[in-house]
C-alpha cells in the first residue's frame, strides 16, 4: 500500500485532534470538578444524576413536612400535658373540698377556683392556636374552638351520644319549707325537706331552648331500637323545690335551664340494660366562650335570619395527614372531642348551681332569724311557728351541704374519667410523634447516603483528574512534536 505525505498529514491531524479532545476533557473536569458537562458526555451518569437529584428533592420536602408536623405536634402535646396537670390539680382540690365544711365564704372560694380551672382548660388550652391555626378543631383550623362573643342568631340541633355508664345515681333535696304569714308549725313540718334519689345525666350544654321536643333513642336488651319522648320540666315552673328532679317511674324529664336529663326508675332500668343512647336537642343562645357544637357533635346549624343550613357530620374523624416519607402519611392533629372532655366544665356548673341554692337557703334562714328577733316575745304561737320554720330550713341546709359534698365527690370521678380519656389521647399522640422522629432519623440517613451516591456519580476525583490531565498534556505535546517532524519532511528533500 502506498502511503503519501497527505495521508500521513491527515492522520496526524486527526490523532492530534483526538488528543486535544482528551486534553480539553480532563482540563474541564479538573476546573469544574464534575465528570460531565452535558448529558451527551455520558448518558448513564446523566440519568443517575437526575434520579439522585429527584430523590434529594423529595427527601428535602419530606423533612420540611416533618419539621412543620413536629412544631404542630409539639404545640399540641404542650396543651394536652397542661390540661392533664390541671385535671390532677382539680382532683386534689375537689378531694380536699369534699372532706371539709363549708360556710358562705368557703363555697365562694370553691366556685371561684373551679371556674378558674375550667377557664384555663377550655379558654387557654382547648382554644389554643399555633401560627394562627387552631390546634384542636380538626380541618376547620380557621374556626376557634369557642365562640368569641355571644351568639344568638343561629339554632343548633345537636345529636349527643351518651355513655350509659355516665348516668349517675343522684341524691337531691326534695321540698322546702317557706315562710307564709298564715302557716302554722304543723304546716311547716309538713313542708319538711327530704332526701330523694334519681338517675341523672348532664348534657354538654345548659340554657337550652325550652320550646322543643326532646327525644332519646337507644337499643334495648333485645336489640330493638326504642324512642322515648322526654317531658320538658322547667326549673322556673317548679311548684315544689327540685320538682324538676322528681320524675315518675316511667318518665324522663328534660330540664332546659340546667341541661339535665332525669330518668325514672323503670326507664333507667331499660336503658341501663341496653346500649347506644343518644339524644337530639336544640340550643340557640350561646354565651361568649361556649364551645362550638360542630367541633364535638354531629349537628345542624340554621341561621335564623337567612335560613341558611349548615350540616356538620365529621367531628372526631377529621385527620390532618402529612406525607412524611415515600408512600407514608401520618396524622398530626388531635381533635378536642377526642381529648378534652366537656363533662368537666358541666360538673363545675352543677357545683355552682348547688352553691347558689345554698346561698338562697342561708338567706332565707337569716330572714327567718330576723323575724324571730323582731317578733313579740309574748306571741308564743308565732314564735313557735317561726322556730319550726327555722328548724326546717336548717335541716334543708344540712341536706343541701350533703348534696354538695357528694357532688364534689362525683366531680372527682368525672375529672378522673376525663384524665383517663386525655391520657389515651396523649399516648396515641406520643406514639405518632415517636414514629415521626424515627422516620426523620431514617430520612436524614437516607439523605446523607443519597448525597454521597450523587457525589460519587457526578463529582470528579481531583487527584485522578490531575493525573489524567497531565497524561493528556504529555501525550498532546508528544503528538505535536512527532507531527512537526513528519510534516517538516517531503519527497523532495531526498531527490
Amino acid at each position: 500500500m502506498r502511503v503519501t505525505n497527505t495521508m500521513m498529514r491527515n492522520n496526524s491531524m486527526l490523532n492530534m485532534q483526538k488528543n486535544k479532545v482528551a486534553y480539553n476533557k480532563y482540563l474541564t473536569q479538573y476546573n469544574t470538578q464534575k465528570k460531565i458537562q452535558r448529558p451527551s458526555d455520558d448518558p448513564t451518569i446523566a440519568a443517575r444524576a437526575l434520579k439522585y437529584r429527584t430523590t434529594l428533592a423529595e427527601i428535602d420536602q419530606y423533612l420540611t413536612n416533618i419539621k412543620d408536623a413536629t412544631s404542630w405536634m409539639g404545640a399540641t402535646e404542650t396543651c394536652l400535658k397542661t390540661v392533664n396537670t390541671k385535671l390532677t390539680d382539680m382532683i386534689d382540690y375537689c378531694t380536699q373540698a369534699a372532706t371539709g365544711t363549708y360556710n358562705e365564704k368557703d363555697r365562694a372560694d370553691i366556685v371561684t377556683q373551679l371556674k378558674q380551672f375550667s377557664k384555663y382548660i377550655y379558654e387557654q388550652n382547648a382554644d389554643a392556636d399555633y401560627a394562627g391555626r387552631y390546634l384542636f378543631t380538626g380541618f376547620r383550623t380557621d374556626v376557634p374552638m369557642l365562640f368569641d362573643k355571644e351568639e344568638t342568631g343561629t339554632t343548633y340541633t345537636i345529636t349527643e351520644n351518651i355513655d350509659i355508664n355516665t348516668i349517675n345515681k343522684y341524691q337531691y333535696v326534695y321540698g322546702e319549707a317557706s315562710y307564709n304569714a298564715g302557716s302554722s308549725a304543723a304546716d311547716y313540718a309538713n313542708q319538711a325537706s327530704e332526701f330523694a334519689t334519681t338517675h341523672r345525666a348532664l348534657l354538654s350544654y345548659d340554657k337550652l331552648d325550652d320550646n322543643q321536643t326532646v327525644k332519646l333513642t337507644y337499643t334495648d336488651s333485645t336489640g330493638t331500637q326504642q324512642t322515648v319522648t322526654a317531658i320538658t320540666k322547667s326549673v322556673a315552673a317548679d311548684t315544689k323545690y327540685n320538682e324538676h328532679l322528681h320524675p315518675g317511674a316511667d318518665e324522663v324529664y328534660f330540664v332546659p335551664e340546667t341541661g339535665e336529663l332525669v330518668f325514672g326508675d323503670d326507664v333507667y332500668d331499660s336503658i341501663r340494660a341496653g346500649k347506644d343512647l343518644s339524644v337530639d336537642y336544640k340550643k340557640t343562645e350561646f354565651a361568649a366562650k361556649d364551645v362550638r357544637p360542630e367541633h364535638y357533635f354531629n349537628c345542624t346549624a340554621v341561621d335564623n335570619t337567612t335560613g341558611e343550613v349548615s350540616n356538620y357530620r365529621t367531628a372526631g374523624t377529621q385527620n390532618m395527614m402529612y406525607q412524611i416519607n415515600f408512600s407514608q402519611t401520618l396524622v398530626v392533629n388531635t381533635e378536642g372531642c377526642d381529648s378534652i372532655n366537656l363533662a368537666v366544665g358541666r360538673t363545675i356548673s352543677d357545683i355552682t348551681n348547688i352553691c347558689n341554692d345554698l346561698d338562697v337557703m342561708e338567706a332565707n334562714l337569716k330572714s327567718v332569724e330576723k323575724r324571730i328577733n323582731d317578733c313579740d316575745e309574748n306571741d308564743k304561737t308565732t314564735l313557735a311557728n317561726l322556730n319550726e320554720l327555722k328548724s326546717q330550713i336548717e335541716t334543708e341546709i344540712q341536706l343541701q351541704k350533703t348534696v354538695l359534698g357528694k357532688t364534689l365527690g362525683s366531680a372527682i370521678t368525672t375529672c378522673q374519667s376525663a384524665k383517663d380519656e386525655l391520657n389515651v389521647a396523649l399516648a396515641d399522640h406520643g406514639s405518632r410523634y415517636n414514629r415521626m422522629s424515627m422516620t426523620k432519623s431514617k430520612l436524614e440517613q437516607q439523605q446523607n447516603d443519597t448525597k454521597e451516591a450523587k457525589s460519587d456519580n457526578e463529582d470528579a476525583d481531583l487527584g485522578e483528574a490531575y493525573v489524567n490531565f497531565s497524561e493528556a498534556d504529555l501525550l498532546y505535546q508528544a503528538t505535536l512534536n512527532a507531527t512537526s517532524k513528519i510534516l517538516g519532511q517531503s519527497l523532495l528533500n531526498f531527490i
